[in-house]
C-alpha cells in the first residue's frame, strides 16, 4: 500500500510494526555469526535508540501531542545520519565504533580521504547524494524548526480565525487541536521513511558481515 493512500494512523502501525522488526534484527545478527564484533555493538544501541524514539512519537501522536512527537523525527535522522558516518568516514567499521564507544566525537572525525569534519552538516549533505536519500537534508531542516523554539512552535498554538477580522485562536493546553492534520500526517510519513532507512543501514551491515 502507498503511503498516500494510507491515513494517519495506519502510518503510526507501519512504525509500530517496524519497530517488531527492529527487534528480531538482533536475533538476526546472532544468526549470521555468533561472534560479536565491535560494530555490532554500535549497531545494536542505534537500533535500541531508534524502537524507543519510534514508540514514544506513536504513544504522542495518538494522545494528541504533535509538539512533543514532532523532534522525535529529527533524533530518528541523527541515528540515520550516525549509521552512515561509519561508511564514510577515515576508519573502518569496527575501528569507528571502537572510536566512539571510547568518547571520540563523530563530528570530530573526517569524510574518508578528505580532511572534511563528519558534523551534521557534512552528514545529511553526504547522505543526501545517495539515490533514494535525497529527502534526508530537508527533513533534516524542518525537523531542527522542531527541536529549537521557531515560528513552528508559534504557530503550533496559534489559528488564524478571520483573516479579514485580523483575529486569531492562540492556545496553551495539552492538545494539538490547532495544528493541519495534513502536517500530522506528513511527519508520520517521514518518521516512516527515516525508520526505513536505518532498517536499510543495518541491512546494508548484516550483508557485509555475511561476507
Amino acid at each position: 500500500m502507498s503511503y498516500v493512500t494510507q491515513t494517519k494512523e495506519q502510518l503510526l502501525i507501519e512504525i509500530d510494526n517496524k519497530s517488531k522488526a527492529i527487534i528480531n534484527m538482533g536475533q538476526q545478527l546472532k544468526a549470521i555469526t555468533p561472534k560479536m564484533e565491535i560494530f555490532d555493538i554500535f549497531l545494536i544501541a542505534a537500533l535500541n535508540r531508534t524502537v524507543n524514539i519510534s514508540k514514544a512519537y506513536t504513544s504522542l501522536i495518538r494522545d494528541n501531542n504533535f509538539i512533543a512527537a514532532a523532534p522525535l523525527v529529527r533524533i530518528n535522522i541523527d541515528t540515520l545520519l550516525r549509521l552512515y558516518a561509519s561508511i564514510i568516514s577515515e576508519y573502518n567499521r569496527n575501528t569507528f565504533a571502537s572510536k566512539v564507544m571510547g568518547g571520540e566525537l563523530i563530528k570530530k572525525m573526517k569524510l574518508n580521504g578528505t580532511k572534511i569534519k563528519l558534523d551534521d552538516r557534512t552528514l545529511y549533505l553526504e547522505i543526501s547524494k545517495v539515490v533514494g536519500m535525497e529527502w534526508v537534508k530537508e527533513i533534516y531542516q524542518a525537523g531542527n524548526s522542531f527541536v529549537h523554539l521557531e515560528k513552528s512552535h508559534i504557530f503550533s498554538s496559534l489559528k488564524i480565525a478571520d483573516e479579514t477580522e485580523r483575529t486569531s485562536n492562540i492556545s496553551i493546553g495539552f492538545h494539538d487541536a490547532l495544528i493541519p492534520e495534513s502536517e500530522k500526517f506528513g511527519s508520520a510519513l517521514w518518521m516512516n521513511k527515516t525508520v526505513d532507512s536505518i532498517i536499510q543501514q543495518a541491512q546494508i551491515w548484516m550483508y557485509e558481515k555475511a561476507k
